[in-house]
């Protein structure tokens, strides 16, 4: 038994998706065999980092949780990415410039580095960061969940070797900052989810990632029976053949776009619906065929998800993307966005729907969809089905966290950086 911390910027049970949810279950499997804590914020929304849960010590799901007091975002200004690793991103998503990446040295310049950036982006745990520098004898390894936040960017090399690095990267501005090339170079281990992330990794920081094993998450819900699906869609008022997208409504996510294509449809058929299950942050319009439902329990969601024509990614940013190993697991077909390479990927090897670039290949592929015979959805839904099985199951992905943590005990505890986020 290994005593094991586990480091993500928000932990709870009410965080539906993302790499909280994704931590969250790990954590959970991780301590049926070893002592684990999670060190984590005391926030639950990430817009400005309020605090919801009190300091100190909690337990959620089984599992310790130690959270860490933070200021808000507002209080220590708006992080900004310097212009020239805006133009870096832009260089390389529009034009696709070189093999190889322009490696910029840290400067000793906090702005420029992406210190500042971290620190004034949140959630900025220091209590969190000490309790790493004062615990080289409390924990044999630590995973970090999420490279884009402070408590893990910094935290990591704070820590040292002794640790596993959970990126779940994307292709976004943050990213180029220099800082984060000494970030993934300070991890003992790597565990990327998918291979088109380890690709991105290696474009990004001329790692050498190859060897770096490909965890994810496993995946193994229960199927709605029919009879249940068909009572969560008459108490909503639905039929069963609309379009589900499932998480945070936003712009950042596409949703915008989303709805732009859908909006025609709908004009020529007055039966589609829209169903957007999760908290909207964004102007949604009063349209009698787009459907908000909220939150909604996990029973429900799996419902609405299994009665759908399709399901909708809309997002360019995913590192795995749960809710869709989910929506094939169910055998519902996917709709994703395919300037997202983790989601094309996904469904050019499972073959369970279609991938698009712009608004109206979207509206195209939701058309196609929509005509579908109940023979060819079931077809594409056995696929997608057939494709979680083989590679998402939490047998193969705990084996491939209990290599990497058997890896990392054996490394120095010495950190390979020590980084000062202010």
């Amino acid at each position: 038994m290994k005593r094991l911390a586990v480091v993500v910027q928000r932990y709870a049970e009410e965080i539906s998706g993302g790499a909280e949810r994704h931590a969250r279950m790990v954590a959970e499997l991780l301590a049926r065999q070893h002592h684990v804590e999670v060190l984590t914020s005391c926030a639950l929304e990430y817009t400005r980092w309020t605090s919801h849960f009190p300091p100190g010590a909690d337990e959620v799901g089984g599992v310790v949780v130690r959270r860490f007091a933070h200021p808000l975002r507002n209080d220590i200004g708006r992080a900004r990415v310097p212009l020239i690793h805006k133009l870096r991103f832009m260089a390389r998503r529009l034009l696709r410039l070189l093999p190889a990446p322009l490696v910029l040295a840290p400067s000793g310049d906090a702005h420029f580095d992406g210190l500042e950036f971290l620190r004034r982006q949140g959630p900025h745990c220091q209590g969190l960061l000490d309790h790493l520098d004062a615990s080289h004898e409390r924990y044999d390894a630590v995973i970090f969940f999420n490279a884009l936040y402070e408590p893990a960017a910094i935290g990591i090399q704070r820590w040292g070797r002794r640790s596993i690095l959970v990126p779940l990267l994307h292709d976004e501005k943050p990213m180029y900052q220099p800082v984060f090339h000494t970030v993934f170079r300070a991890a003992g281990a790597i565990l990327f989810n998918t291979a088109a992330e380890r690709r991105l990794a290696a474009r990004m920081y001329g790692l050498d990632a190859g060897h770096e094993p490909l965890a994810g998450v496993g995946v193994d819900m229960s199927a709605p029976a029919p009879d249940e699906v068909a009572a969560v869609l008459q108490r909503r008022g639905l039929m069963p053949g609309y379009f589900v997208y499932v998480g945070r409504i936003e712009v950042a996510k596409g949703c915008d776009t989303m709805v732009r294509a859908f909006l025609p449809l709908a004009a020529r058929d007055p039966s589609l619906r829209l169903v957007l299950v999760g908290q909207s942050v964004m102007e949604l319009p009063a349209h009698p065929q787009i459907v908000l439902t909220g939150f909604v329990s996990e029973a429900d969601r799996d419902a609405l998800i299994a009665g759908a024509a399709a399901l909708v990614i809309p997002s360019r940013y995913e590192s795995l993307s749960l809710v869709l190993l989910e929506a094939m697991l169910l055998h519902t077909p996917v709709i994703a966005n395919g300037d997202c390479e983790v989601l094309a990927d996904h469904l050019r090897d499972s073959g369970c729907g279609r991938a698009y670039t712009g608004v109206g290949q979207l509206r195209q592929a939701m058309q196609a969809m929509a005509e579908l015979t109940p023979s060819e959805r079931e077809r594409l839904g056995r696929q997608g089905a057939a494709y979680v099985l083989q590679h998402y199951t939490w047998d193969r992905i705990l084996a491939v966290y209990e290599a990497a943590i058997e890896r990392v005990t054996a490394l120095p505890s010495k950190p390979a950086a020590l980084a000062s986020s202010g």
